[in-house]
């Protein structure tokens, strides 16, 4: 090696940072994948282009290979594999990253290098890109042959992953529904869903019951067919099934009484918000008191927003329990029905709601019946009546000159 390619090297080493920021940019800008990527992702990706640039140099310096490092690259594959990342991406993301380096040695160091030295890393970035390329595709393609010589295993490491928050960039779950054959809702509904008796895990089979009461597919059947709109998968004595938008809250309420289960049913989210949506779902169960599921199996997001305000956890949010507790009521035109929940809740009855906003009583049971038609909840019942006034004292406290 000429003193030339060791002084370069030396100041490289001290100049990689900023090459590896460079680098991170470059692939962001020419991988529409990559682009989302956030937080312990990205952290994730500049540490691989840290730890790779660096090896190059290593290897510019002792003319060495990439062989002792087979493994490392063989255990990236197959992580990019798991994580739906495309395969053509990954690689055109090792290119980008290596010709930002080469160009930054060429731009700033040329004058500094023998002519050998120069030839020495280009001919060192290609063996290496070779290499590398043909390991990642190795264990990329063998960790996907086994993921799809059983789909019912793979998708439900897929909502594994969701619910872990190991996988929330929208272009990569788009890509790995399409290799799994799923046709996942936008903003999907996520159950959590336990049996009665705390003693008793879900099963396979209770999660299939669900699914075949709803007209899916059961997750254990192996035939072909049409994309499926669902994900399931079991954590600890819980069930997690991702379903559909469309699905009916009564029907899949009736479903789990007659299982005897009850669960959280989230709606509403993206589904790269499925985490957070699981962590409150969960936190719901473990703290909802029985007669929080008197006359119905299943919790709503209001429950749990609720829930979470009531336990007193570092994520509660005022706003979403009223938005979520009191949905439609919150807009003007239905401020009349508000106005008569508030009132039968401050008074007790009826008769002495409709006196004090001066209506009948039949006009005011009307407002209610309303009431709960667009909320699901009944504010004779001693759970809805509680979240619907922690509701309304909340809106009040955000609004003071609302009206009371």
């Amino acid at each position: 090696m000429s003193a030339a390619r060791e002084r370069t090297v030396t100041r490289l080493q001290g100049e990689l940072p900023a090459i590896v920021t460079r680098s991170v940019d470059a692939i962001r800008e020419a991988v529409p994948a990559y682009r989302d990527l956030r937080g312990p992702q990205l952290d994730e990706v500049e540490n691989i282009a840290a730890g790779s640039l660096r090896r190059l140099l290593e290897l510019w310096i002792d003319d060495g290979d990439i062989e002792r490092d087979r493994s490392a690259f063989r255990a990236i594959g197959t992580a990019r594999a798991a994580d739906g990342r495309p395969l053509t991406d990954i690689l055109r993301a090792y290119r980008v990253a290596s010709d930002v380096f080469v160009r930054h040695v060429i731009d700033h160091h040329l004058d500094d290098l023998e002519p050998a030295d120069v030839a020495d890393l280009s001919l060192l970035v290609l063996r290496t890109l070779d290499a590398v390329s043909e390991v990642i595709i190795d264990a990329y393609t063998t960790y996907r042959d086994r993921l799809t010589s059983d789909r019912g295993q793979a998708q439900a490491a897929f909502l594994d992953d969701l619910i872990a928050g190991r996988q929330n960039s929208p272009g990569a779950i788009a890509d790995r529904s399409r290799q799994l054959d799923l046709a996942l809702a936008g903003r999907p509904q996520l159950l959590v869903v336990a049996r009665t008796d705390p003693g008793r895990s879900m099963s396979d089979d209770d999660l299939d019951t669900i699914l075949r009461s709803l007209g899916e597919t059961p997750h254990t059947d192996p035939t072909d067919g049409p994309a499926r709109p669902h994900l399931c998968t079991r954590r600890g004595t819980r069930g997690v099934l991702l379903l559909p938008g469309t699905v009916d809250r009564t029907l899949l309420d009736s479903v789990c009484a007659a299982a005897d289960l009850r669960g959280s049913l989230m709606s509403g989210r993206p589904i790269a918000d499925v985490a957070a949506a699981y962590r409150l779902a969960c936190d719901a169960l473990d703290t909802a008191p029985g007669h929080a599921f008197a006359e119905r199996a299943l919790l709503d997001d209001g429950d749990c927003q609720l829930l979470v305000l009531l336990t007193a956890r570092a994520t509660a949010d005022t706003d979403a329990v009223v938005s979520t507790v009191l949905g439609p009521l919150r807009d003007p035109s239905n401020e009349h029905l508000l106005d008569g929940v508030r009132a039968f809740i401050s008074t007790g009855t009826a008769t002495a709601a409709a006196a004090e906003l001066h209506v009948h009583p039949q006009t005011l049971r009307y407002r209610l019946r309303r009431a709960q038609e667009l909320t699901g909840r009944d504010p004779r019942h001693a759970w809805h009546r509680l979240a619907l006034d922690t509701a309304i004292q909340l809106q009040q406290l955000a609004d003071p000159l609302r009206p009371r």
